[in-house]
C-alpha cells in the first residue's frame, strides 16, 4: 500500500506568524519565529558563521533571510560563506575550527552525530514541548536520516526524491503522450529507450533515458542502486553493516544493465548533471523537484515543455524510491549563546517553506505549506510527494564516503565492463568490510 496515505495528517499549526512582528530589543529578547515555548534569545552581542554548500541561486535567498533575521536582531552578525565543499567541512570538525552553523548532507551527518560534532536541535527553539511535536510538523519519516535515538540533529534545506522526467515534445515526436505513456516500470522504460534513441549511421544523436556515470565520488551510482536494491526488497545496509551482497543486489544490477544505452555518449558533467535533458538528447532523466528550474535556465525552450511522473518502479503496487537531504546543522563546540541565536536562526529560514519553493524549489518537506495556493498550483506536485511519501533514506553508516565510492566501481564494472554481477557484489561487499574496519 502506497505511504502517501500517510500525508494527510492535517495541516500543522501555521508556522511563526508573529515573525518579528512587535519584537522588542534588549534583555531577553524573545526568539524570531518561535510560536511558543520561551525560546528567549541572549540580549549581547553575538556573532556566527555559516558555511553553505549551495550554489549562486541558494545562495542569494540565505543571504537575504540572513538580512532579515539580523534586521530583527540587532545585536546577531552573521558571516556567511557558500560553496564550500564537504571534505572543508569535515575538516575543520575534526580541526575543531568549524562555524557555529554548517551544512551536512543526511549521509555525512551520521559520522558527526556519533563524534557528538552536532548539537541535538531544541524543541523549545520550534515552539513545541518535544522532538515529537517538531516531527509532527513534518512530512512521515522525511526526517529518519537526521534523527538518533529520540533527539533530532538537523532539519533540511533541501529534501529531495528522484523524479521522472519527460521531454513532451520527444515523447510526441515518437507518436507517445507524455502522460499515458509514461513509464511506470523500468521494463516500460526499457521499452520506450528502443522507441525513442535514435541513430545517424553509427552515430547515437538521442537517447531515451541513460543513468548517470558522473561525479568521482560516485553519488550517482550510490543513489541508483540504493532505489534499485529498495524496490527489490532488499537492504544496502543493516545495523552498519552491508547486505546488498544478496538477491535484491543481483536484482539491481540486472535492471540496471537492462536499461543502459550509451553511456559515452553524454554532456553531462558533475557541475552540470542534468545538461542531457536540458538540451534535449535524452528524452527522460531521473531528478529532484528542483531540477525543472535547472534545466529551464540551461534551455529556455524546455519551459512548458517537460511532464514529471513518479519514478518508475519494480513493483508499482509497492512503490519506494530513495530520500535524501541537505541540512543545517549547528556546531557543538559553540558557546550557549550562539547555539539558541543559531537555532532560532534555523528555525527562522526553514519556516518559510512558500518562499523556498518559489524562488529556487526546494522543499524541506513540512506539512502545512501542502495547503497554500503557491503549492496547490504547483505543477506535478502530486509526483514529487508522492515520491517523497515512498522515499527511503540512504543506508546509515558513519563510513558512507567510502560506500558510495564502492557501490560506484562495482557498478562500473558490471554495467561497463561485463564483469560477472555476483563477483563484483562479493567483492564490494568484502571491500566495504575493510574499509569501515580501519
Amino acid at each position: 500500500m502506497m505511504r502517501c496515505g500517510r500525508l494527510v495528517a492535517g495541516v500543522i499549526a501555521v508556522l511563526a506568524m508573529c515573525l518579528g512582528a512587535g519584537m522588542p530589543r534588549g534583555a531577553g529578547v524573545p526568539a524570531a519565529t518561535a510560536a511558543a515555548g520561551g525560546w528567549v534569545l541572549p540580549a549581547g552581542p553575538v556573532t556566527l558563521n555559516e558555511w553553505d554548500g549551495g550554489d549562486g541561486t541558494k545562495s542569494a535567498l540565505l543571504r537575504q533571510l540572513i538580512a532579515d533575521y539580523e534586521k530583527l536582531h540587532t545585536n546577531v552578525k552573521v558571516n556567511f560563506e557558500t560553496d564550500v565543499k564537504s571534505l572543508k567541512v569535515a575538516a575543520a570538525i575534526a580541526s575543531g575550527t568549524a562555524p557555529e552553523i554548517f551544512e551536512a548532507s543526511d549521509a555525512n551527518l551520521q559520522k558527526y552525530i556519533v563524534a557528538k560534532a552536532v548539537e541535538p536541535l531544541p524543541p523549545a527553539a520550534w515552539g513545541q514541548p518535544n522532538v515529537d511535536g517538531v516531527l509532527a510538523l513534518y512530512l512521515p519519516h522525511v526526517l529518519d536520516a537526521v534523527t538518533a535515538g529520540h533527539s533530532l540533529y538537523a532539519v533540511p534545506d533541501q529534501l529531495n526524491a528522484h523524479s521522472l522526467y519527460i521531454n513532451n515534445r520527444m515523447f510526441r515526436a515518437a507518436g507517445l503522450d507524455p502522460v499515458k505513456d509514461a513509464p511506470k516500470t523500468w521494463d516500460d522504460v526499457a521499452r520506450l529507450d528502443k522507441v525513442l534513441t535514435k541513430k545517424q549511421g553509427d552515430r547515437i544523436t538521442q537517447k531515451g533515458f541513460e543513468f548517470r556515470y558522473i561525479c568521482d565520488d560516485g553519488h550517482w551510482q550510490a543513489h541508483i542502486f540504493h532505489i534499485l536494491t529498495y524496490q527489490a526488497g532488499g537492504d544496502v545496509i543493516k545495523d552498519g553493516k552491508p547486505v546488498f551482497n544478496s538477491e535484491a543486489g543481483l536484482t539491481a544490477l540486472r535492471v540496471w544493465k537492462s536499461l543502459v544505452v550509451a553511456p559515452g555518449v553524454t554532456q553531462n558533467t558533475c557541475s552540470s548533471p542534468y545538461q542531457d535533458f536540458a538540451v534535449e538528447q535524452d528524452a527522460m532523466t531521473f531528478a529532484g523537484p528542483h531540477v525543472g528550474k535547472i534545466v529551464e535556465q540551461i534551455n529556455p525552450a524546455m519551459k512548458g515543455n517537460y511532464t514529471v511522473v513518479p519514478l518508475p518502479q519494480l513493483h508499482p503496487d509497492h512503490p519506494v524510491t530513495l530520500i535524501y537531504s541537505f541540512n543545517w546543522s549547528v556546531n557543538a563546540r559553540a558557546s550557549s549563546d550562539q547555539k539558541r541565536v543559531a537555532w532560532d536562526l534555523i528555525h527562522f529560514m526553514s519556516a518559510r517553506p512558500e518562499l523556498w519553493w518559489s524562488r529556487i524549489q526546494f522543499l524541506q518537506g513540512t506539512k502545512g505549506w501542502l495547503g497554500m495556493p503557491v503549492a496547490r498550483n504547483t505543477p506535478f506536485m502530486s509526483a514529487y510527494t508522492h515520491d517523497l511519501s515512498v522515499g527511503r533514506p540512504l543506508g546509515r553508516t558513519t563510513y558512507y564516503a567510502d560506500l558510495q565510492t564502492i557501490i560506484a566501481r562495482m557498478v562500473d564494472k558490471v554495467v561497463l565492463k561485463d564483469v560477472d554481477p555476483k563477483s563484483a557484489l562479493a567483492e564490494a561487499s568484502d571491500e566495504f568490510i575493510r574499509a569501515s574496519a580501519k
